[in-house]
């Protein structure tokens, strides 16, 4: 259903900007008002909205903790009801209320690169002033479930039950878990440009330029939540991987916070407005899009860093020439395949509630049993992302984690059913799982 979506999304972005390129318009502020239309009704779609959410697209001004903000916002995804801006058809939303921001740009060149960036920068800034400012106030407690699981699918660890609990973490882990549960439920921000850079490179080497412009006037606005959630400029993007919906692992260091990709923007513009939708709203969004999986290549790690008794993010770029970034959309999804050994641990904490003790006679038993040590184990569980260490134990990260057993003794993990089946029946497998079903 996204894939399709997302193609007639992609279908009528291109019939109306072609109709504007019919017009010879050299009023800038006339054509840049065009284009912020063209992106507010291909959102403003039947296809797009599920109806009976009083979802509307609007331009207008955020409002946080009741000051409104002064900078106008080309194109927001709105819920419930604004405050009209006197007789004009701008409207002001407080930022709850508010699901995604568009900086929308005809051209998106390095300059209004930059201005959106620190326009979309500032917002997020509020945001995280109010985002404390309630939490000050006691009555407050933000919903840290999506921030939960990603955190454990990062790291490796247990996340904290409550928010306040961030402070048992570690410095690096606690400035982890903050950002995360800071990108959970702010508004998703992207900087929607039609034409601009032409190729995959040059979109990331100025993301990059911004970035260390940024730096190396201080810290303020160069940290991971002022990086917006999405670019686009003709057909390449540079997307955040906050696990909302995208999540690129390289290990438990680092933490891949932006990739790059070059195939339908307006389906990455569709991915991150319907799992917003799902956030929001605790809905199943109609993804149905089988296997397919979008072929992305990173850019940007981020590295929690402790100094002295300062904690920030430590940035690593990943930079590549043009010719080593052409590929096809061709990538598939498919389940974690692990070794005898981590399909014995499993076996045994299936059996014991699912928890698997990390204790010495485990380790006697891998290394007897399996010629293997229980730190490989627990690293190879861990990169799977579907197991997490929990105290003494190693459990599942999610309530339901499905694993299936070669004949070999191998086998396969996850939690996601609908792509587990179908990777199955694309490879001729019966999909008889062992159903760890975990309540905590």
């Amino acid at each position: 259903m996204i894939i399709k979506a997302s193609q007639l999304l992609e279908l009528f972005i291109q019939e109306e900007t072609t109709k504007l390129k019919g017009f010879k318009m050299p009023h800038m502020p006339t054509l840049g008002s065009a284009y912020e239309k063209v992106t507010k009704n291909g959102i403003d779609q039947s296809f797009i909205l599920p109806e009976n959410l009083n979802l509307q697209v609007v331009s207008g001004f955020v409002s946080v903790g009741g000051e409104m903000l002064p900078e106008q916002i080309d194109c927001m995804l709105v819920h419930g009801v604004g405050v009209k801006y006197g007789l004009t058809d701008e409207y002001i939303y407080e930022i709850e209320n508010i699901l995604c921001i568009f900086e929308v740009k005809k051209t998106l060149r390095k300059k209004d690169y930059l201005d959106a960036f620190e326009h979309l920068g500032k917002i997020r800034k509020k945001f995280s002033q109010h985002f404390e400012n309630k939490l000050r106030s006691g009555k407050f407690e933000p919903d840290i479930t999506v921030a939960r699981k990603i955190f454990s699918q990062m790291t490796g660890k247990i996340a904290p039950e409550k928010y306040l609990d961030l402070h048992s973490l570690s410095k690096c882990d606690a400035l982890l878990f903050y950002s995360l549960v800071q990108e959970s439920i702010a508004p998703v921000s992207i900087i929607h440009g039609y034409e601009g850079y032409k190729s995959e490179k040059g979109l990331r080497t100025a993301f990059l330029d911004i970035l260390d412009e940024k730096s190396k006037k201080g810290a303020q606005g160069a940290g991971v939540p002022s990086i917006p959630t999405l670019v686009t400029s003709n057909e390449y993007c540079i997307v955040k991987s906050n696990g909302i919906p995208f999540s690129v692992f390289k290990d438990k260091n680092s933490w891949v916070v932006s990739f790059s990709t070059r195939h339908n923007p307006a389906k990455m513009i569709l991915e991150l407005i319907w799992s917003k939708i799902s956030i929001y709203f605790n809905i199943k969004m109609p993804w149905d899009d089988g296997l397919h999986m979008d072929n992305i290549k990173p850019l940007l790690l981020a590295l929690p860093k402790e100094i002295g008794e300062r904690v920030g993010w430590l940035y690593e770029t990943i930079e590549m020439k043009e010719k080593y970034l052409k590929r096809e959309d061709d990538t598939t999804w498919y389940p974690h395949h692990l070794g005898s050994a981590e399909m014995a641990a499993i076996n045994i904490m299936a059996m014991q509630g699912g928890y698997l003790p990390l204790d010495n006679e485990m380790q006697e038993y891998l290394k007897n049993s399996e010629s293997s040590t229980l730190e490989n184990v627990i690293d190879s569980l861990t990169n799977s992302r579907e197991f997490m260490v929990d105290g003494g134990y190693l459990r599942p990260i999610n309530n339901l984690t499905h694993v299936l057993t070669n004949d070999d003794g191998s086998g396969y993990a996850s939690s996601e059913s609908e792509k587990f089946d179908l990777w199955c029946e694309n490879n001729n497998i019966t999909p008889s799982y062992m159903n760890i079903i975990f309540v905590e």
